[in-house]
């Protein structure tokens, strides 16, 4: 049953990363330059032959200027790296020393 439900899950993924990239109006050559990977692996990850590590689905989500809840169907999941808001975030840990806010919501 695990493996039926990761295949289906995989296969979810591809089909989204495949409906972004057409959108986006790019070829796999494109997405697959821009990700870091190669074209035959972004075809494997599209028709969910292989699984694909995290690292590469930002990547692709980095290649398709989308967010990894749009590629998961989660809209709730943020990635702060890499991001306008992580960089926000870590100014804000800059300017605001650690324990401070403790001492502000006490």
């Amino acid at each position: 049953m695990d493996i039926v439900r990761e295949n289906s899950t995989r296969t979810d993924v591809g089909q989204r990363i495949r409906a972004w990239r057409l959108r986006r109006e790019l070829s796999q050559a494109d997405v697959a330059r821009l990700a870091g990977i190669t074209q035959a692996s972004l075809s494997n990850y599209e028709n969910g032959k292989r699984d694909l590590p995290l690292t590469t689905l930002l990547g692709v989500t980095k290649a398709l200027n989308v967010s990894l809840g749009d590629l998961l169907d989660m809209p709730d999941v943020i990635v702060v790296r890499d991001s306008v808001l992580g960089r926000a975030v870590e100014q804000l840990q800059v300017r605001v020393p650690a324990g401070v806010g403790a001492y502000a919501a006490s």
